[in-house]
């Protein structure tokens, strides 16, 4: 070997012994847990190595590298991070305005190391990446969703737009949209295949098995998992038919049957019942751990509920509740796959306990606890296809871990009693976390000041000057008002955006443009450096602008009235201008919503360019 090779050789062991040492220092010995590896395996007492963000070795009595931090796990049992694969983060369970810093740490905070959510556009997908990347907030495994439904279903209804929830029909439109949603290169495909309204409202439209199987091939191919909005036995036959990976909600309407429990066999599709979100909430009790980790509004919620008189238990909640609990038994029965969800963010489904209480209520439908758990584990990663890096312990899997108290594969409810919790080998801070959930602020966010122009029409792609995407936003309701703009190409038009109305048959119907001020509208925006919006504007109808705040709820927004009329006009709206009770704080804005409002029935128009800031 010449003298070259060989001092090339030299720095390489040298370059290499000082990566490893590097490395030994993120080391992590658990010493002497009880190992509940969720393969099914019985829970024995081992050792686990993490280095880095994987799970290096398992076994008795392991070596500690030099510079491993050990953790005394004697009489605690170490468990693969649990699952939810079904919430809405941004929604907060109460009346309060959405806060996913607060509710990805009431996650962390119940072992619960996996989530997907289901509250997004593919627009706000990138910023919540960004937002939660390492060194960023700290939040699970987030398994993002775009949303696809059918024109005048479930999903539809909410006024939050057709971008927000994709509308299709036919295998073509199905096409399209997955090209659309593929795009954003979303975790999870969330489908509303199902119109059911449970029997207290008229019915939704469902989706036809022609139209959710041109979704799933395209998913598939991706090789992205499709979950579907399933609450009839007819529709669950459906989404089994066209191969979705699960039936999300579970069926309510009547006894699952041997044809729907064969379609799943054949077509690997797995259930997820949200029992958490269908049961009875009249009268829900609640065990000591789980109440002493509630937040502090969702305790002074329920403690609200509990001071009232009992409430009876609507028919149709009472006959769905028996029927949802009964299929969970056949379905567990006949080796169909069950995950856990719960639809937290939903009123009264709280985020992370909701999950442990979903786990619970397994045990008592014919799981045992270790089978409970394996649902939360292993189960919920397959119906995900993260099972190759996630969901059990085993040397080179990912440390998503939670260490508990006492035996939660003999007694679940020591899924209440976390000690410790590792995301990729990153020990979370529990007490900062706590700290989090527990103030009454809003989680801190990133902020951008905002350089003055909005939309100009200086881009040629669609999007604003601050490189975000408007989106038309409604009224709720079936028969809500809809809204469409285009941005004309002729040069004499000025690039200016141009906006139609036709209002929807309730009271007060509008539609709006919502402009987010940064890329979906998930963190800040700071115009503090300026004075207020303007913008050129002509048309006809009755129009305002309104500016979402966080921390604020909708109604609390500050707005103000504005008019156009045939000719172009300049509209200069002060922030001093703007009203509303809540005080108004430049540094915290995140979109600005320009409204169209009629009579039912009735049409508006607006054209608008030059939209900026001024100081």
């Amino acid at each position: 070997m010449s003298w070259l090779r060989r001092i090339a050789t030299l720095c390489a062991i040298v370059l290499g012994m000082s990566a490893a040492s590097a490395e030994l220092t993120r080391a992590i010995l658990i010493r002497g847990a009880r190992v509940f590896d969720g393969t099914g395996a019985p829970a024995t007492v081992a050792d686990v190595l993490v280095v880095g963000d994987r799970i290096a070795a398992f076994a008795p009595h392991l070596h500690r590298p030099v510079g491993a931090r050990v953790i005394d796990a004697r009489g605690m049992t170490l468990l693969p991070g649990l699952h939810d694969l079904h919430t809405h983060l941004r929604a907060p369970a109460f009346d309060a305005p959405d806060d996913i810093g607060k509710a990805y740490a009431e996650y962390l905070l119940h072992g619960v190391t996996t989530a997907n959510d289901y509250s997004l556009s593919g627009e706000m997908l990138a910023p919540v990446r960004a937002l939660t990347a390492p060194g960023g907030l700290a939040a699970p495994h987030l398994e993002l969703a775009v949303r696809i439904g059918v024109p005048g279903g479930h999903g539809t209804e909410f006024g939050w737009g057709d971008f927000f929830t994709l509308q299709v029909s036919t295998p073509r439109s199905a096409h399209n949209a997955m090209r659309t949603a593929l795009a954003y290169k979303p975790d999870v495909i969330k489908v509303f295949a199902d119109g059911w309204r449970y029997g207290s409202d008229p019915d939704l439209n469902s989706i036809n098995v022609e139209t959710l199987s041109a979704i799933v091939a395209d998913a598939h191919a991706a090789g992205i998992p499709v979950i579907t909005h399933t609450v009839t036995l007819k529709q669950a036959k459906i989404a089994a038919t066209a191969g979705v990976d699960a039936v999300g909600h579970g069926v309510g309407d009547a006894p699952v049957d041997d044809e729907l429990i064969g379609l799943m066999r054949r077509n690997h599709t797995a259930y997820i019942a949200t029992l958490t979100v269908y049961e009875p909430q009249e009268d829900r009790q609640f065990l000591p751990g789980e109440w002493t980790r509630l937040a502090p509004p969702e305790r002074a919620r329920e403690e609200a509920r509990m001071a009232k008189p009992l409430r009876p238990i609507e028919a149709y909640d009472a006959k769905r509740w028996a029927i949802m609990q009964g299929n969970i038994r056949t379905l567990h029965a006949a080796g169909i796959p069950i995950g856990i969800g719960t639809d937290s963010g939903i009123t009264g489904t709280y985020h992370g306990s909701s999950a442990i209480r979903e786990i619970r209520l397994l045990t008592q439908l014919g799981f045992t606890p270790a089978q409970a758990l394996i649902a939360a584990t292993a189960t919920s990663a397959a119906i995900i296809r993260t099972d190759k890096v996630e969901g059990t312990i085993r040397p080179g899997m990912r440390a998503d871990l939670v260490l508990v108290g006492g035996k939660p594969d003999e007694d679940i409810a020591a899924l209440y009693d976390v000690r410790h919790v590792w995301v990729a080998g990153q020990e979370q801070d529990l007490p900062a976390l706590r700290a989090r959930v527990d103030a009454p602020a809003p989680t801190p966010m990133p902020a951008a000041r905002m350089p003055g122009p909005i939309d100009t029409g200086a881009r040629n792609d669609g999007r604003t000057d601050l490189d975000t995407l408007p989106v038309e936003s409604t009224e709720t309701g079936t028969d809500h008002s809809n809204l469409i703009y285009v941005r004309p190409t002729d040069p004499r038009a000025g690039k200016k955006l141009m906006i139609v109305a036709k209002m929807g048959g309730r009271d007060r119907p509008y539609a709006q443009l919502l402009v987010p001020l940064t890329r979906g509208g998930i963190t800040l925006a700071d115009a503090s450096g300026f004075a207020g919006i303007a913008f050129d504007a002509r048309g006809a109808g009755s129009f305002s602008l309104a500016l979402d705040q966080y921390g604020l709820q909708p109604d609390d927004w500050r707005h103000a009235d504005f008019t156009a009329g045939d000719a172009v006009q300049e509209v200069r709206i002060p922030f001093a201008a703007l009203t509303g009770d809540a005080p108004f704080d430049a540094t915290k804005l995140r979109s600005l919503l320009i409204r169209l409002k009629g009579d039912p029935g009735a049409s508006a128009w607006l054209e608008i360019g030059n939209l900026r800031f001024y100081k």
